[in-house]
């Protein structure tokens, strides 16, 4: 069996994990705002969402462009733009026009750089072991989503909110300086056609595959977008218990299930995890009783599984000339539901409270569910061999 753990594959990790700990700090996001800036849930929900509409409407260009011209510069680009927008949080005093344009200018540097890193990520992993090597390529990420908040927490707690931004802006720099370690493959002779976009939407059960993936980035923004305020309102000073036991349950969760997703069926393991993504998210209705450790622990479970074993299934099909725009598509839809979800549940927390977001976040999830049990089950079609791997 081929090897995961190539030397451009440990490049990239070392890289992405860096990024998220930038990415991840500003899960705090909602706290600042609440604490500091005096926003309600309607300004929240609009601040959070600028950054996945940015993603949604570059995420695609993003994809055509990794294909066309290469994945490591757009990587380096991104975090470089990470850091600088990181530092220029320090100079936000109020829920206005700044606070959008750092938030809009965050979602290009997502795009850029999770959409290059992925491809790295799929041009790397061994076919029979791709559900594997984007799980552990999406630890990079899903570990800091309980390091990073738990850290500038910390900071912010002690010294302040400046601090906090800038210690995310450093390790952002650090990012831009791993990923020159990355080599890259070398790209598909230029006379291979490169599929458009319109035609990898039009091909058989694309639409499904987006329905599902849009469903459940609804059911995650309001995961992660609204349990803040809500603890918050019930009398919560910190938050970070969500993060840890998310994390916690998530990399327990990949480290001891993902290596068995490629050989229990990628579809059957995804409708699983879908359905435990209904009933944490619905548990959420409950957070100022059962707290917020056990309802993210719940979570955490679920999309450890889910995200990865989704995203294979997805793109398992692709040609390598063609991969930059498969997790483009993938995580775009994924940002779509996200957008959608926290700007509508922002309004409806603003007028019902938060209970009734996380009941349509649930229905959004058992919804993804159905629309993926409707469809039939495909076997996996054989991948051409890799190209021999330069690192």
């Amino acid at each position: 069996m081929a090897s995961l753990f190539t030397r451009g594959f440990v490049a990239l990790l070392a890289a992405q994990a860096c990024f998220g700990f930038s990415f991840s700090s500003f899960f705090l996001l909602p706290k600042f705002m609440t604490t500091e800036l005096g926003a309600g849930p309607d300004e929240i929900g609009r601040v959070t969402g600028a950054f996945y509409v940015t993603a949604v409407l570059l995420g695609p260009l993003m994809g055509s462009v990794v294909d066309r011209r290469g994945r490591r510069v757009w990587l380096t680009a991104g975090a470089l733009l990470m850091a600088a927008v990181s530092a220029a949080y320090v100079a936000v005093d109020e829920v206005g026009p700044l606070l959008y344009a750092l938030r809009t200018l965050q979602g290009v540097a997502f795009a850029m750089a999770f959409v290059a890193g992925s491809a790295l990520a799929v041009d790397e992993a061994p076919p029979e072991r791709l559900a594997l090597a984007l799980g552990i390529f999406g630890l990079t990420m899903l570990s800091n989503n309980a390091i990073a908040p738990v850290l500038v927490e910390e900071i912010a707690g002690r010294s302040g909110w400046a601090p906090a931004f800038l210690a995310a802006a450093g390790v952002a720099l650090l990012s831009a300086a791993l990923s020159l370690r990355i080599r890259e493959r070398p790209r598909p002779p230029a006379g291979e056609p490169i599929p458009t976009l319109a035609e990898m939407v039009k091909r058989p059960g694309a639409l499904r595959t987006g329905a599902v993936i849009a469903l459940a980035g609804a059911a995650f923004g309001a995961m992660f977008t609204f349990p803040q305020p809500f603890a918050i309102e019930a009398g919560a000073e910190r938050v970070q218990s969500f993060f840890i036991a998310y994390t916690a349950a998530a990399l327990s969760a990949r480290l001891a299930i993902g290596p068995f997703t490629d050989r229990l069926g990628r579809r059957r393991v995804s409708m699983v995890a879908l359905f435990l993504y209904g009933v944490s998210t619905a548990g959420a209705m409950a957070i100022d009783r059962i707290g917020l450790a056990p309802i993210g622990a719940a979570f955490g479970f679920a999309h450890g599984i889910f995200y990865p074993t989704f995203n294979a299934l997805a793109v398992e099909d692709v040609g390598e000339n063609e991969r930059g725009k498969a997790m483009a598509l993938f995580n775009g839809m994924f940002n779509v539901g996200y957008a959608l979800g926290v700007f509508g549940l922002g309004m409806l927390a603003e007028r019902a409270g938060y209970p009734p977001v996380f009941a349509v976040g649930a229905a959004a999830a058992f919804t993804g569910l159905a629309v993926l049990a409707s469809g039939r089950s495909r076997s996996r079609p054989r991948l051409p061999a890799p190209t021999p791997r330069g690192a």
